[in-house]
This record gives C-alpha cells, structure tokens and sequence, in this order.
C-alpha cells in the first residue's frame, strides 16, 4: 500500500491526464454509440409513420442529430487506435526515470528490502490503472463501431477496438519502464521509447501481413460484390475443373470479354479473391494479444535484472 501511494504521487499529473482521458473517451464513445442507436431507430419510425407524407420538423431535426453523431463518432476509432501508445509510453518512460534523475530511486532502494519488490510497487498500481482504462477504451470504441457500421469490426479495424487495445498500451509500458530505467533520464526515455515502440510495431505488421498472406485462400466473390476481407489478389476458377485461372489467362481465352463492350466475366467461370476471410480475424486478434503478453512479460524479466543491475546516478 505505501509503495502504491508513492507511485500515485510520483505520477498522479501523468495518470490524472492520461488514465483519466482515456476513461473520458470511453465515456464519450458510448454517447455517440448511445445516441447513434437511439437515433436511427427513432428515424426509422419516424419512416414507417410518415407513409409518404413529408417528415415532420422533429424527424427532419433528427436526420441533422445523426448527421452530428456520425461526424462526431467518425474520427473515435483513430484516436482510440493511438491512445494506447500516448498512455504507455508517457506513463511508462517516466515511471522510474524520474526517481533515478533525482536521486530520490537510491534512497528508497536503500530503505526496501528488496529493489524487485520496490519496483514491482512502482509498476503494477500503474499497470493495474492502465489496463482498466484501455479496456474501457477498447469496449466503448467496440460498441461504437458496431453502432455505426452495418458490417462487425474486421481488418480494416485493426486495432481500434476491443482488448487488442489493453494489450498494446500495457507492452508499450513495459517497455517504457525497462527503457526509462537503463536510460535515467526522462525526456531520453521518452524518445528511445517512442522509438522502440514503432520499430516493435512496424515488426508487428509486417510480420502479420505475412502471416495472412500465407493463410490466405481463393473464395468466391459473392453476387452482390460485398466483400470485407483483406483481398490480395482476383482470378477466376474454371466451372468444370476447379482450376484458378489467372488475368493474363483468361485475358488470352476470352479477349473480347476484357474490351470495350465486354463484361469482364470470362463464360463458364466464376470470380475469385485470394483473401484472409473475415471469419480468421479473432484468430489474428488472439495472436498479437500472445506476443503482446510475452513483450510484456520479457519486459517484466529485463527489468527485473536491470534493478538489481543499476547504479545510482
């Protein structure tokens, strides 16, 4: 308990800002989720009673609400997608940086019994506090998506919603704490961080880019052209043997129907997209949230050496 004050007081400013702007656009989010649900249901009724009499002015006012709710709502989901690096990497450089370039880490090392215990009474009151807000975070711009979209929050949503967005901010902690503590310098710890993180996270994606390339299958287009996967390539299969024929190849078999006046769908074929489906998308969620938990705990490791291992000064 006491080792938990300390950490409130050292980072009450950073946590008052940063924890508690997180809660506030959760709060906000949920609003516009709130709001855009209540609307659009009030608008339907509002149809179904009209018949085909014009709006009333309370009905017209509501289409200009929605309107308001959809330009309000459209930009939460970026900002939901970068909170989780602003929060880890503010709050997590700092964290034992600022003890160490005053000289105040020193004294309360010669004073704990042991320099692990006092860090983890550093860390964890931090962590605990992080974790709940970007869970909130991640719930709020879950439900918001939902509201606003008709389709469920896939690839292109990466990110911005859901526990995904816990997992990122507490990795960039961890690896703050571990950074601010080799570097024992705030400002420093912060730069090195920010950069660390965005070398960690370009990895990331690429790593998981390759991943859904080497998973991905040929499927077909539906008939109404709706498709939300990540497609990396169209080709067409041959109706009688299955095989997939390329552009190139269906180009030369059926020139006239890539032309002018063609329909571009070669006879006896049907349109193909080699693509991750949608359906593989909580698989890609659960994987990054496993490497996420392994940078945080090798974080939880190294940092565990490097308080044992630094000097003061």
């Amino acid at each position: 308990m006491v080792s938990a004050r300390l950490a409130w007081r050292m980072q009450r400013w950073e946590a008052l800002v940063l924890v508690g702007g997180s809660l506030l656009l959760a709060a906000v989010m949920i609003v516009v989720a709130w709001q855009t649900t209540s609307t659009v249901e009030s608008l339907e009724a509002c149809y179904d009673a009209s018949g085909r009499q014009p709006l009333s002015a309370p009905c017209r006012s509501l289409i200009d609400w929605g309107n308001l709710m959809t330009a309000v709502g459209a930009p939460l989901p970026i900002v939901a997608t970068g909170v989780p690096f602003v929060v880890g990497v503010l709050l997590g450089a700092p964290l034992v940086a600022r003890e160490v370039e005053k000289r105040t880490a020193p004294i309360a090392w010669s004073l704990s019994r042991s320099r692990r215990r006092w860090l983890v009474g550093r860390v964890v009151p931090v962590a605990l506090a992080v974790a709940v807000a970007l869970l909130a975070v991640g719930a709020a711009s879950e439900a918001m998506l939902n509201a606003t979209r008709e389709i469920e929050p896939g690839f292109m949503d990466f990110g911005a919603h859901g526990p995904l967005i816990a997992a990122r901010g507490l990795g960039v902690l961890g690896i703050g704490v571990v950074v601010g503590m080799a570097i024992g310098r705030v400002l420093p710890a912060i730069l090195v961080t920010g950069l660390v993180t965005i070398m960690l996270f370009i990895g990331l994606q690429l790593a998981r880019d390759q991943l859904m390339r080497a998973e991905a299958t040929w499927v077909e287009v539906p008939a109404d052209g709706g498709f939300f996967g990540m497609v990396y390539d169209q080709a067409w299969t041959d109706d009688v043997t299955g095989e997939v024929v390329t552009y190139d190849e269906a180009f030369a078999r059926f020139p006239e129907v890539f032309g002018p006046t063609g329909t571009s769908m070669p006879p006896g074929m049907t349109q193909v997209h080699l693509t991750t489906p949608p359906e593989q998308y909580p698989s890609f969620v659960a994987r990054e949230i496993g490497a996420l938990f392994v940078i945080t705990v090798v974080a939880g490791t190294i940092g565990a050496w490097v308080v044992g291992w630094r000097r003061p000064g």
